[in-house]
């Protein structure tokens, strides 16, 4: 193919899939379908290659402790392609000082394919400080990682996907948080290692809040999704390599003090497959008197790639998330899939509310109040569900059934009560429909609009009347046109077409 240093400096190989032969062709398709990312491509870049070293300024000063903790690094790996998994253990050797690694432990969960059981162990035995466990019957990640981490013996443990690149540094930041607070949870700045083209992709920017994006959780289904990180927090920093607290954790990198995920009852072991540990992880560090930390001078790549779904991996899944809720959410489990069991039987968690009990935990509502109060749960805004017309009694804001990025006009339709018409008024003062928010800079349009989480157009104020609000934004209310035919915005004037019906759910947890 008369390539030349491929990947290099985690650059990527974009392949022309048209100018190879038919037979490598169909190799590269095949790859595509049996992992979902191009292992292929994977194995024409070269099991080691070197990474920039791309920490802040002031990261190399930060962490020169020669006496940090040693580190067991977990990994857990199920038919992942050979490269990958290679790639993943000699960015980690590569990049890290040896005092600080104990052991690296590889642990096949179960894997058919062949050339990851002799040809493996054969490659991996020229690292003295690796270990290769085999599971003998499918554990899933949860229960895998949970085997790995028995066999450890370091006091900080690292879990790991085996689709990673660590860059130079990316360890000692993590452990020295946890030196200073072992109740602190650690994870690194996330980049991108791309699917098909293993190009690493820069995501964060930390000197800049508009492109800072923090982890926070979703409902109704708990995974976690990007956010803007407040304004509240952003004033508290003072350097951009000052850690960042996180609401919660993607879960690809996770470093802990083994003391403390001892302590926090580990993983819950009735949790199946995959999907909701670093959830429930998350949950209750911040709950039990811990924290969780995003360390901007840590940094490794992670190749997020599509898994495909299946009505049994959403049953499981949602199962999990059931288990977490009951736990962990008190009155907000309501908020969240399946959590009356009606969907999957979630099983005994007596144990895990003994453990949280033992613990002496902080209600759900600590979490709701100084971890994350903007968090947004669908049904529970300050105003909630319809809003109603005054004037036409009848008809309601409607958001027109579309979830994608681009501007939607905001329709007025015939109260129906369901999906399309359950707005939230939020502690971000957003009126919002899931990802959609009203935005107000299109003229006098009212439409929804990707919620960005940085106020602007897209913050509201809902002015309360006897028994009516206003939707104010920037001076102009949300009306009806004369012809009753459409929303507009406009100047606020003392008409029953600018006021609507909207049910007060709670008080602002932010003044």
């Amino acid at each position: 193919m008369n390539l030349t240093h491929p990947g290099v400096g985690g650059t990527g190989l974009l392949l022309d899939v048209s100018k190879l032969p038919k037979e490598e062709a169909e190799k590269f398709q095949r790859s595509l379908e049996q992992r979902e990312y191009s292992s292929y491509t994977s194995s024409l870049i070269p099991l080691q290659r070197s990474l920039p070293d791309i920490r802040l300024k002031g990261c190399h000063s930060l962490y020169t402790d020669l006496s940090l903790p040693e580190t067991s690094v977990i990994i857990i790996f199920y038919n992942e392609h050979w490269s990958v998994v290679l790639r993943t253990i000699h960015s980690i050797m590569d990049n890290t000082p040896p005092h600080l690694i104990k052991e690296v432990i590889l642990v096949d969960d179960a894997s058919t394919d062949k050339v990851l059981k002799e040809p493996l162990e054969e490659y991996v035995s020229r690292f003295r400080k690796v270990q290769l466990l085999r599971a003998e019957s499918r554990q899933g990640l949860i229960r895998a990682r949970m085997i790995g981490f028995q066999q450890s013996t370091a006091p900080v443990a690292v879990f790991m996907d085996a689709h990673c690149e660590c860059f130079p540094g990316w360890l000692e930041p993590l452990v020295t948080r946890i030196a200073e607070n072992q109740s602190i949870i650690t994870t690194p700045t996330l980049h991108s290692l791309d699917s098909r083209s293993f190009k690493i992709v820069k995501i964060h920017e930390w000197g800049k809040r508009k492109s800072l994006l923090i982890p926070t959780l979703t409902f109704p289904n708990l995974l976690f999704t990007w956010s803007s990180m407040s304004e509240e927090e952003w004033k508290k920093r003072t350097r951009e390599t000052d850690p960042v607290r996180s609401p919660a954790m993607v879960g690809c990198v996770i470093a802990v003090s083994r003391s403390w995920f001892k302590k926090l009852g580990m993983f819950d072991p009735g949790l199946e497959i995959w999907g909701g540990e670093n959830t429930e992880l998350s949950i209750k560090t911040w709950l039990c008197g811990g924290g969780l930390e995003i360390i901007p001078c840590s940094n490794v790549a992670h190749m997020y790639h599509p898994h495909r779904p299946s009505e049994e991996s959403d049953i499981r899944y949602k199962r999990n998330i059931a288990r977490v809720s009951n736990v962990w959410l008190d009155k907000y489990k309501h908020y969240t899939d399946n959590y009356d069991g009606s969907i999957a039987d979630y099983g005994d968690i007596s144990d895990r509310i003994a453990l949280r009990d033992s613990l002496k935990c902080h209600p759900f509502e600590f979490y709701l109040t100084n971890v994350n109060p903007y968090q947004f749960i669908p049904g529970n805004g300050i105003y909630t569900g319809l809003i109603r017309n005054v004037e036409l009694g009848i008809d309601c804001l409607d958001s027109g059934g579309r979830q994608n990025g681009d501007k939607v006009n905001v329709l007025l339709y015939s109260c129906h009560g369901k999906g399309n018409q359950l707005w939230d008024f939020t502690d971000r003062r957003e009126i919002r429909i899931g990802g959609q928010c009203l935005d107000s800079g299109y003229g006098d349009n009212v439409v929804t609009k990707k919620c960005h989480g940085l106020r602007g157009n897209q913050e509201w104020e809902v002015i309360s009347l006897e028994g009516h609000v206003l939707l104010k934004s920037h001076g102009y209310c949300v009306g009806v046109t004369k012809s009753e035919s459409a929303l507009v915005l406009g100047k606020c004037h003392n008409s029953a077409l600018q006021q609507w019906i909207w049910k007060q759910n709670r008080k602002p947890r932010i003044s």
